[in-house]
């Protein structure tokens, strides 16, 4: 398999739009691995950070699928559509965005489990005040999004943890600058229905001191913005 040496500053797009030209070509069929990073770079005369750039964003996309421990591979199931330039450009965006929902789901499963155990009366009445809010803003996302922001950071104060509410504020002002630079006001109301559905679920459970509850309806709310971002960007 032959990949052209790439020259031009904008590495990680020109490796994208290759392996995506192969995809289409025939030559990396739905179900093929794709070569190790480290073969890949030196195919392509790139750093490992540009490939590893391209594969998030290809992810994103829909053309690979990672697997963990067995490596990247073709997705059986491909886009349709041509990706296009706004396309391309928009997964590499929210490439960034992706690794904060990693992130997210590390600090704010763990903040819900501990909220169980630790919340006291009055962050209890806290939560039900922000979801109160949500629960009163599907025709607003602006008003939306806020209420939400607010009921995570409502969650991590719960946690009693001070590092962890910290980090997660940070987290989620990098989430908000997010938001606005993907356009997730065309986020349809149905995630909105999903999400206030979820956070309601959190809530109950970190009232009911129960955990493991609490970090699994957490970690179900941040799979649908999850998955919704991914059908923005596809």
């Amino acid at each position: 398999m032959a990949f052209e040496t790439i020259r031009k500053s904008s590495a990680p797009e020109m490796v994208a739009e290759q392996i995506i030209g192969k995809i289409i070509g025939g030559e990396l069929a739905p179900g093929t691995q794709l070569p190790a990073q480290r073969n890949l770079a030196q195919m392509l005369g790139v750093g490992r950070s540009s490939i590893r750039e391209a594969i998030k964003a290809l992810v994103v996309m829909g053309y690979l699928e990672p697997l963990q421990g067995k490596g990247t591979f073709i997705n059986d199931a491909l886009p349709v559509a041509d990706p296009g330039i706004e396309k391309l450009a928009a997964a590499f965006s929210a490439g960034s965005i992706f690794d904060l929902m990693e992130a997210r789901e590390l600090l704010e499963c763990r903040s819900a489990a501990l909220a169980a155990e630790r919340a006291d009366a009055a962050q209890i009445r806290s939560l039900k005040a922000a979801m109160k809010k949500m629960s009163g803003t599907q025709t607003d996302y602006a008003i939306f999004l806020d209420a939400d922001i607010h009921f995570h950071a409502a969650v991590a104060d719960a946690a009693g943890n001070v590092v962890l509410c910290e980090l997660t504020k940070l987290v989620l002002e990098k989430v908000v600058a997010h938001h606005s630079a993907l356009k997730t006001v065309l986020l349809p109301p149905a995630y909105r229905e999903v999400s206030i559905r979820t956070a309601a679920r959190v809530v109950e459970a970190i009232e009911a001191g129960d955990g493991d509850a609490a970090a699994g309806w957490m970690a179900q709310h941040l799979d649908a913005i999850r998955d919704e971002l991914r059908n923005i960007i596809g």
